[in-house]
């Protein structure tokens, strides 16, 4: 029986993804503070050990004593808004929990490291991307995610197998309604149940890449030693373009309801426009993200319900 480490277990990605794979013959490790993350949302089994604490923190790190096959590193600080607020807590919470896990992965001789990019790392590129584009982050928190692939790549002449992952915009069922800073549909879903209105910082014209959380669930799955996905980057996206304006009409049509909208002023160097070529993930893994935008916000609304 392989040992998956989780970091940011807690999380929604953390928690869907162990939840999507509990009863698979693995056995799961998972640390996290619980700052962001819910201890509500873990499950329940004897295959899963949960562990409070940071994950750079070598006293936590100690208290695993069993082998480590991979680890899945989803752990962090996650909002490019917050991360001007607050520049060394991105870092600690991005690039410095890296290091330490890799330093992790050489002492328990694990065979893959698996990192939580973010399409934050390209900037404002204004197109479709794919891995080979330039990077050129305009946020605190895509400047730690880049940093923390660069670390990782330079890891690898000590042995390390990873796998990176540039994920776009990943929402669904199991994303708390409470976080006006990160995750586009959970913010404007956050607002339209409590409120009936919606607040929009920046323009309706701005566009994006979705991803349901159930494909990305299988998509990680599907990355677990794989030898097409050894020492790749990839992103992780649907791989449409949608405006903000066709994100608000989609939760309309949905929700039957009309709710006011208010555009204000974008945050501090959002990205104006970005999605995804997920081609190179999806021959690697022969999977392909089959839950259309539409699809996903029909079953996160019925979720809310």
């Amino acid at each position: 029986m392989k040992t998956i480490l989780v970091t940011g277990c807690a999380g929604f990605i953390g928690s869907s993804f162990i939840k999507s794979i509990i009863k698979k013959n693995i056995k799961i490790i998972g640390i996290d503070d619980l700052s962001a993350g819910y201890f509500k949302s873990l499950p329940k089994n004897k295959n899963f050990k949960f562990i409070k604490g940071d994950c750079a923190n070598k006293n936590v790190l100690n208290k695993i004593k069993s082998k480590i096959d991979i680890i899945i590193h989803l752990a962090g600080q996650s909002s490019g808004e917050k991360s001007f607020y607050n520049p060394l807590n991105d870092m600690k919470r991005n690039l410095y929990t890296t290091i330490a896990l890799l330093e992790f992965y050489l002492k328990k001789g694990s065979k893959q490291f698996i990192f939580a990019s973010s399409m934050s790392v390209y900037g404002n590129l204004m197109k479709k991307v794919n891995e080979n584009d330039p990077t050129n982050p305009i946020s605190f928190y895509g400047l730690s995610k880049l940093s923390s692939e660069k670390y990782i790549k330079m890891y690898s002449n000590k042995k390390i197998n990873y796998t990176i992952l540039r994920f776009f915009n990943v929402y669904g069922e199991g994303q708390i309604l409470n976080n006006l800073k990160q995750g586009m549909i959970r913010i404007f879903l956050t607002q339209i149940f409590k409120n009936n209105s919606l607040i929009v910082k920046g323009s309706l014209k701005r566009f994006r890449d979705f991803i349901h959380i159930e494909d990305v669930n299988k998509i990680l799955f599907k990355v677990i030693e794989n030898k097409n996905c050894i020492n790749q980057i990839f992103n992780v996206g649907y791989g449409r373009k949608y405006l903000i304006s066709d994100v608000l009409n989609l939760i309309k049509n949905e929700r039957k309801k009309n709710f006011l909208i208010k555009v204000k002023n974008g945050t501090p160097n959002d990205q104006f426009g970005i999605f995804s070529d997920s081609k190179k993930l999806f021959k690697a893994i022969s999977f392909r993200a089959k839950i259309p935008l539409k699809k996903g916000i029909e079953k996160f609304i019925n979720s809310i319900r």
